[in-house]
């Protein structure tokens, strides 16, 4: 008799344990799981230079990105005054080193230049690219899929005897339909459209004044 007290409360605890733990458990899976995403403009190898030519060395400088673009979060253009960022769907690291590595690499395999390095490199650059983006989000405003727009403004410049010159400064800016609403189509359009722009900027070093008064440079 003396021990059915204890059994009497024993039976309610054990309740509210188990009660406990199922509101914990569905309150964890009202929420959704994050997604992350890389970018990877992939190069069309028809676009390089058939031979490695000798403009030098350039250094691609760390992109600058306008502050409504710079978190890792998505960005959704929902009508003409109105954006969104998504949580639950983001870039792996943030856009700006992401463009940035997808741009060397592509300059890279351009052969346009000796070599194509970032701003810790030892090697003396002959030419700096530096750049902003100034877009980079999904337009949703009407219907269907929606689009991919990313803009990039770059400056080029060289070294000469009498300092640093401008050699180039171009806007690009592309919006490519995407077919169809999710983060994994909005991921292929934003490839796409650094793809064209990619290409327009090497379009436009080939025929650029790369030419520069120093020799080879040197570590």
């Amino acid at each position: 008799m003396n021990g059915s007290p204890v059994k009497l409360w024993r039976a309610p605890f054990l309740l509210l344990i188990f009660v406990s733990a199922c509101v914990t458990v569905d309150f964890e899976r009202s929420y959704p799981d994050k997604h992350y995403f890389a970018l990877d403009v992939g190069w069309d190898e028809k676009n390089a230079a058939p031979d490695r030519t000798v403009n030098g060395v350039l250094e691609v400088s760390e992109l600058r990105i306008s502050p409504r673009y710079q978190g890792q979060s998505f960005v959704y253009r929902i009508s003409e005054a109105g954006y969104e960022s998504d949580f639950y769907n983001q870039f792996l690291i943030a856009p700006a080193a992401l463009i940035t590595e997808e741009l060397r690499k592509g300059l890279a395999q351009s052969r346009i230049f000796a070599y194509v390095t970032n701003s810790a490199s030892q090697l003396r650059a002959t030419h700096r690219l530096e750049g902003t983006v100034n877009a980079l989000y999904g337009d949703f405003r009407g219907g269907g899929g929606g689009r991919a727009v990313v803009e990039l403004e770059v400056f080029l410049t060289k070294q000469s005897p009498t300092g640093t010159e401008v050699v180039m400064d171009k806007r690009y800016s592309r919006s490519v339909p995407i077919a169809r609403r999710s983060p994994e189509a909005l991921v292929k359009g934003w490839d796409e459209s650094l793809r064209a722009i990619f290409t327009s900027l090497v379009g436009d070093l080939k025929t650029a004044n790369l030419q520069q008064a120093s020799t080879s440079p040197t570590p």
